[in-house]
């Protein structure tokens, strides 16, 4: 029994209703010998006489689908006492029983159309107290199918393998999007392990493989254990709310003498959300970097979006995947680019900043610059770790909520000194907390590695500038290699496997000395805009030429690559080991050129939209926006409890982005900012603002 009889199953139910479609069957006499003798019959349409179709045998797929699922050979007594229980409640029409036959999926239509995850009812599955406790567990299926044979029946019930996944892998980063989900509502005496044995046991030989991981399952009220850790994180947030309650009730507007009543003052709400919404020009701040940053940032976001929107169920999922599938998303898929931007920016504000020491000052400050940059990035950062890892777990709850959320929280408890570290990104997807904060970790350790190369491009220009040409180009070889020889792709092309991109993490993405490129270029670029080295007077006609070449550039590093984006793609090593090697330097120099010309006033009416304050409020609070957007995404995705219908505007859902916007300006004005000001109170006069996030 194939696992095309398993998907005849499923559409079976619906058949009738949608398509006038019915199971013809033989003469009595004729159906007991067919079934005997494993005679195979196909649906056909009314008034069709019955053709002989030798794939898929229809009634016995029916007899052996559980119609039922409840783990009666469970490995303890209390879940077989409780699954027969649950049977003889069945047959007593007794409403608990009803309402766990309820809560528990069932094959719905639209299958072909990638309605295939299901999610149940789980606030109904949760809701039954009987004569039983109800458990909810969201099932991992995997159908296996003859690709040659059945590829467009296999590209329908996959939703279009848009990322392809197996039961095993990783789901709380990257989706198990091609495995069906499939919501069971047991006795809560049975384990995960009794369900999939289970399942496991009623659909052998019909090609699907089930996979029940123990923290997909969900109890109401679950009992916690006591978490020092969770005690910390409340008495600090409480600690940090006493502090902002105080510093806003006795601001009096003056600024205090002593340095507790400065203390007070940097919690005050009053005055950083003053500052926040303060839009004048700041004597550090450098022209064309907020509208950067901003763009880039955005163009992040929906990229961001559009990976946390595959965890979801979708009636209509293949059609996500061909949206994914068409030549435009090559922009979507281009994400690390606008990563790449971060790292320019990076590099640019770090040298420019410590290029003014050294005009100054003739020497950097290490340690006061470290010290710095930690009170810059670790508050707010540990914040955030605290917070998603003791108390977002008991915030809300859902289907996917133990995947998405505690999964996260349960990686952030063994793995968190990594981060304080600011080690985290050597270590992979699987054992990093909050997979999107790798780039804090290469940020601050190429940051470290900037110090001493400045103090050589000090003294020495033409060995600091080799020194620079030297490691980027070690940096770009090393990518080339990685990308060859372990098959992987910094494009996210379609149909990759999960595994794909973890290893793409692991052995490139996320490790400074294979981003070193772009950053090394944006220090380049200080150096030389510093030490006026590119004062140029262009014509009319040489702006135009400059803003071509700008778009050209643009257009050719994002849209290269596209081929990989479409279906059908089959994995290339060249291809994708020139992209990851090239792209970098060919975003790289259209960013000096677009960077430069703004500088230069060479953006005519452009400057209007370069120059506008959404730019510079959004630099207030960009920190907080690139920290909270995977949290907010992973909650909206675990507390979802039914499939909806997709369409490409969910990308800019109005609420989420809305969400994302004001807790960043609240995290912004409520850690952000006071503890920069601490730094400020405490470990020097007041220091030039870093702005290299």
């Amino acid at each position: 029994m194939d696992a095309r009889a398993c998907v005849v199953l499923l559409l079976a139910a619906a058949a009738a209703a949608r398509d006038c479609i019915e199971l013809t069957l033989p003469p009595k006499s004729l159906l007991t010998e067919s079934i005997l003798n494993g005679t195979i019959f196909r649906l056909t349409a009314r008034n069709e006489s019955i053709e002989r179709y030798p794939q898929v045998n229809i009634m016995n797929l029916f007899n052996r689908f559980p119609k039922v699922v409840v783990p009666r050979n469970g490995t303890n007594e209390q879940c077989r006492i409780d699954s027969q229980m649950f049977l003889d409640g069945l047959d007593n029409l007794e409403l608990w029983a009803l309402k766990m036959f309820d809560a528990t999926a069932k094959p719905p239509s639209g299958i072909l159309s990638g309605n295939g995850n299901q999610y149940g009812d789980f606030d109904e599955c949760l809701s039954v107290d009987g004569a039983v406790q109800g458990k909810y567990c969201l099932a991992s299926l995997q159908i296996t199918f003859d690709k040659e044979r059945y590829r467009e029946l296999d590209y329908l019930i996959h939703s279009g393998h848009y990322i392809r996944s197996n039961v095993t892998d990783m789901g709380h980063r990257v989706p198990r999007y091609s495995s069906l989900l499939w919501g069971v509502c047991i006795p809560s005496s049975c384990s995960s392990f009794d369900l999939e044995e289970e399942l496991s046991h009623s659909l052998a030989g019909l090609g699907m493989r089930v996979k029940v991981h123990n923290t997909m399952c969900t109890v109401k009220n679950p009992k916690r254990p006591y978490s020092f850790g969770k005690t910390l994180s409340i008495t600090f947030f409480l600690a940090v709310l006493l502090l902002l309650s105080l510093g806003t009730l006795l601001d009096d507007g003056k600024e205090g003498d002593t340095n507790f009543e400065k203390l007070l003052n940097a919690f005050s709400l009053k005055r950083n959300l003053k500052k926040v919404f303060d839009l004048s020009d700041t004597p550090t701040r450098v022209k064309g970097v907020d509208a950067i940053r901003g763009v880039n940032a955005f163009a992040l976001l929906i990229a961001h979006k559009s990976m946390a929107m595959a965890h979801n169920p979708y009636v209509n999922k293949v059609h996500f995947s061909a949206v994914f599938g068409m030549p435009w998303a090559v922009v979507g898929r281009s994400a690390i680019l606008y990563t790449d931007s971060f790292l320019y920016l990076s590099g640019f504000l770090n040298a420019h900043n410590l290029l003014q020491d050294l005009d100054k000052k003739g020497t950097i400050d290490v340690k006061g610059r470290l010290l710095a940059r930690w009170f810059r990035l670790f508050p707010l950062f540990l914040s955030l770790m605290l917070f998603c890892t003791y108390i977002l777990p008991d915030v809300n709850n859902g289907p996917q909520w133990n995947l998405v959320v505690e999964e996260h929280s349960r990686v952030c408890e063994k793995t968190m000194w990594k981060s304080f570290l600011f080690i985290h990104n050597y270590f992979g997807f699987e054992e990093m907390c909050l997979t999107h904060t790798h780039q804090i970790g290469m940020d601050m350790q190429l940051y470290v590695a900037t110090l001493p190369l400045m103090l050589v491009l000090a003294k020495s220009r033409t060995l600091g500038l080799s020194l620079i040409f030297l490691v980027a180009a070690a940096s770009t070889v090393l990518r080339y290699l990685a990308i060859y020889w372990y098959d992987i792709s910094m494009f996210v092309y379609y149909g990759i496997s999960v595994q794909k991109l973890l290893d793409a993490a692991r052995f490139s993405y996320i490790l400074p000395t294979h981003r070193a490129t772009i950053y090394l270029i944006g220090v380049a670029m200080a150096y030389f805009m510093r030490n006026n080295k590119l004062n140029l007077a262009l014509s009319k006609n040489q702006v135009r030429l400059l803003w071509l070449t700008c778009l050209s550039l643009a257009a050719v590093t994002i849209v290269s690559p596209y081929r990989m984006g479409l279906e059908g793609y089959q994995y290339e090593h060249t291809p994708a080991a020139l992209f990851s090697a090239l792209s970098p330097i060919l975003w790289g120099v259209f960013m000096c050129l677009t960077h430069w010309g703004i500088c230069n006033d060479y953006a005519g009416i452009g400057t209007i939209f370069i120059e506008s304050p959404v730019f510079k409020f959004f630099n207030k609070i960009a920190y907080g926006v690139y920290l909270t957007q995977f949290p907010i995404f992973f909650y909206n995705v675990g507390v979802q409890r039914h499939a909806e219908h997709y369409n490409p505007l969910l990308l800019v859902h109005a609420p989420e982005m809305i969400s994302i916007f004001l807790v960043s300006i609240l995290t912004t004005v409520t850690i952000e900012m006071p503890f920069n000001k601490v730094y400020r109170i405490y470990f020097g006069k007041s220091q030039t603002k870093l702005k290299d996030k």
